[in-house]
């Protein structure tokens, strides 16, 4: 677990959850002293000694302290006490525990009010099984530190901890209540049919948390954005922005005095990078944008109480005294936009009509403050004119302040709903923003202006790409490759939607069409190697990657050779070429999982005789686990062949 810490401290993360057993099991192998001075040597070495406020662990998936059968539950309560053990022997002072099911008959989810009711007779039992089962672990555990954090859940099935009252009861059930917490999940409470869709219905969401159990009980917050809507009842975290919680969520969770020296995890998708970077360290920097965008007014009503906030992976912005200018600046800038809207948009008079072309002119020319100037000349007399504010978005999209981008576009588009420029420039900004759902919706609008606009039909598919939904994206990536055939990024969209449509061969037919169209990229490659073992067309696979390579020498690019040839049957290859990625990335897991699996087959083929081949299984499933240890499939394969 060590390398954990490290990472985080890489990434410039201040707090880290961890698994300290797999989670997927019920047993547990002891904690070696050499682990725990490993992680102890490793806390000391990023400066976090005390890891009890930074460090948060969360408890096997499999416990469920609620079961009404008894082995069943026994055998949680043996897990958890496990848990918490290690908790304390490594220094974490907060371990996150899901409820549990009561297993009886379920509530049905349709309306997201039921939450609020009087828990049902198979509910009560469960919470009381919980307190119980508490109890019994804090006898057992007399002296030990950590608290037992309770996370709020979506609700689903029968699960318990969906409303907020299941949590005030199980607090004032428990014999020692000092030591459970609750952790508040911003996805699960959203999903659970909890309203923080704007600032004040945000607010009075955690208002009605903080009467319940009160807000200096929430030990930990997981920050995620939701997939499905509010009151789905669905568990499916989104990266920040893509998803559906919306910004006043994260707004009023980050800004929120009490919540402000908590550990804040995120537990967004791990899947890859984007463009280069860690999607942590870019989840991070959304919701810093979204909680600098409300801190300045936080810290002008409150006195810089936001300095002390512990998030994620950003030590807080110091708020100086020019803060409170620039807040006033902005409020008048808001208040202007607020007042221009009710009142609607104008029409340009000739004077204003030159100073706009002038401002065209100076941007278009590069000088792009000289044209922000002209804007905010022109809005100073007239704040009610759509195009000074596309313009003023035009120009801070062009500097890439994205974030300042946005509110612009979005006075224009209240101002003119039917303005294409206002619209489609409001959800493209957006969606750089990481907003996809958001930006959709912009998108709409935009499309009753201009339903065959070749790039607005592009970006759709690829924010409903970004959502998971490949079903919509195919829709939008067809209609822009009609609109204009030859437009190659439309056909990679059109490809990987496809693709996951389980489309293999109309996947590489956009592929290969995209290849005549723009030059080829490494992930155009990658997507094509992926589309032909898909199709089981292996020998080109292989050709691909094999271009790909030349291409670029990545540990990624040889993965996808080693494979490819995997799937053509070429194992000495394959492993060679697997060995090249390790080489160039000795901490690379997907590479070290095909050494392994290579020199697997190579042993069973001898009929479990060539000792030097699980060997080399052994040491290169090792190297896996020590740099991804979330690995259950890896596990399984090591312990059915006993290597």
């Amino acid at each position: 677990m060590h390398h954990a810490v490290e990472e985080a401290s890489r990434l410039g993360l201040a707090s880290l959850q961890v698994f300290t057993s797999n989670q997927r099991q019920w047993t547990a192998r002891p904690l070696s002293k050499d682990a725990i001075g490993s992680w102890r040597g490793a806390l000391a070495r990023v400066g976090w000694e005390s890891a009890a406020h930074r460090v948060v662990s969360h408890n096997s998936y499999l416990v469920n302290l609620a079961s009404p059968d008894h082995a069943a539950r026994r055998k949680s309560i043996a897990s958890q006490r496990g848990e918490l053990e290690r908790c304390e022997a490594l220094g974490i002072g907060r371990c996150v525990l899901h409820p549990g099911a009561h297993l009886g008959t379920a509530r049905k989810p349709s309306d997201p009010n039921r939450l609020r009711e009087k828990p049902s007779a198979d509910e009560m039992a469960g919470l009381r099984r919980i307190a119980k089962a508490l109890d019994e672990l804090h006898r057992s555990l007399r002296g030990y530190r950590v608290v037992s954090c309770l996370e709020t859940t979506t609700g689903s099935g029968t699960n318990l901890g969906y409303d907020f009252h299941h949590l005030e009861l199980i607090a004032s059930m428990v014999a020692e209540p000092e030591r459970v917490g609750v952790c508040v999940d911003s996805c699960h409470i959203v999903a659970a049919g909890y309203d923080l869709s704007t600032p004040s219905r945000a607010r009075a969401t955690l208002d009605e948390l903080d009467a319940r159990i009160g807000l200096g009980r929430v030990r930990v917050v997981h920050l995620n954005d939701s997939i499905y809507a509010m009151g789905s009842r669905k568990d499916r975290h989104a990266h920040i922005g893509a998803g559906l919680c919306g910004n006043a969520c994260f707004a009023a969770i980050l800004t929120r005095r009490e919540l402000q020296a908590i550990p804040m995890i995120l537990e967004t998708p791990k899947d890859g990078l984007c463009q280069g970077e860690s999607w942590d360290v870019v989840n991070v920097r959304r919701l810093e944008a979204i909680r600098r965008a409300r801190a300045p007014r936080v810290a002008f009503a409150r006195r810089g109480l936001l300095g002390r906030a512990v998030l994620t992976a950003l030590a807080s912005v110091p708020l100086l005294a020019s803060g409170c200018a620039l807040f006033a600046s902005k409020a008048r800038e808001s208040s202007a936009a607020e007042s221009a809207t009710a009142k609607g948009p104008s029409s340009p008079t000739p004077t204003e009509e030159a100073t706009l072309l002038r401002a065209a002119a100076l941007e278009s020319k590069g000088d792009l403050e000289g044209a922000l100037a002209l804007f905010h000349e022109i809005l100073a007399s007239n704040p009610r004119l759509p195009e000074a504010y596309i313009g003023l978005g035009d120009v801070r999209f062009a500097q890439r302040r994205f974030a300042e981008a946005e509110p612009s576009y979005r006075t224009a588009a209240r101002l003119d709903p039917s303005d294409f420029g206002a619209q489609y420039g409001h959800g493209r900004t957006l969606q750089v923003l990481g907003r996809s759902a958001e930006a959709i919706g912009a998108y709409q609008r935009a499309l009753a202006a201009q339903p065959r606009n070749a790039a607005l039909n592009l970006n759709m598919a690829t924010a409903y790409l970004s959502l998971g939904d490949a079903r919509a994206a195919a829709i939008f990536a067809e209609r822009s490759v009609e609109i204009d055939p030859r437009n190659g990024p439309a056909r990679v969209n059109l490809g990987v939607a496809y693709e996951r449509l389980g489309r293999p061969k109309d996947a590489i037919a956009q592929y290969q069409a995209a290849l005549e169209l723009m030059p080829a990229s490494p992930q155009l490659l990658t997507n094509l190697v992926n589309a032909f073992v898909s199709d089981h067309r292996c020998t080109e696979a292989v050709n691909t990657a094999i271009a790909l390579t030349r291409m670029v020498a990545a540990p990624e690019a040889f993965e996808r050779l080693g494979w490819a040839q995997f799937r053509a049957g070429q194992y000495d290859s394959s492993s060679a070429a697997y060995r090249q990625a390790v080489a160039l990335d000795p901490a690379y897991w997907p590479a070290w999982n095909g050494v392994g699996v290579n020199a697997l087959n190579k042993w069973l083929a001898s009929e479990k005789r060539d000792s030097g081949a699980a060997s080399e299984a052994r040491s290169a499933f090792r190297a896996s686990m020590r740099a991804n240890p979330d690995q259950p499939k890896v596990l399984k394969l090591c312990t059915t062949y006993g290597i």
